[in-house]
């Protein structure tokens, strides 16, 4: 007698498909959220959880994440969550509060996800912590800063000196 398999079902598949696909998802670090096509949140990986403070056992979709994000970014985090339901892809950069993330700044990449019929079905949006990167930018602006104030200061002390020595003739 030959060996007999058992054909998967076509939902055996689909469900060991998803669980390849969870594993890989949650092995990194990176900040990776699903949204429906109506904004709500249906997914996020561990990095994300691990992130922004989220236990397993939480519920996600009582999660405020726009609340993680500093005032000042909310209204470009939102016009770029809406462009994606619009079918816009869109880059930001934010800065999160520090109850509400590890990282003090992130780059999050907004994408729609289209089915088969071309409708949104899916928001992707991953971000990854660009947080030393702004911190060396905004030290380097600030270095920047110090310096044309001291070229500033010695044009001023050279235009006093002229003055002066034109006093003494």
């Amino acid at each position: 007698m030959g060996d007999k398999t058992i054909p998967y079902s076509e939902e055996e598949k689909l469900r060991e498909s998803l669980q390849d696909y969870r594993q890989l998802i949650d092995s990194t670090p990176i900040c990776i959220k699903v949204f429906d096509a109506k904004g709500n949140l249906i997914f996020i990986n561990k990095g994300g959880r691990d992130e922004h403070f989220i236990k397993d056992t939480d519920d996600i979709t009582e999660w405020d994440w726009v609340g993680t994000v500093k005032p000042e970014y909310k209204n470009l985090v939102m016009e770029a969550f809406q462009n994606g339901l619009k079918g816009e892809a869109s880059r930001i950069e934010m800065e999160h509060t520090s109850e509400g993330s590890k990282h003090q700044w992130c780059e999050g990449i907004i994408s729609p996800i289209r089915g088969k019929d071309g409708k949104i079905t899916l928001l992707l949006f991953y971000s990854i912590d660009i947080s030393a990167k702004k911190l060396s930018e905004m030290e380097l602006k600030k270095m920047n800063q110090l310096m044309l104030g001291r070229e500033l200061d010695m044009v001023k002390l050279k235009e006093k000196i002229k003055e002066l020595e034109g006093k003494k003739s």
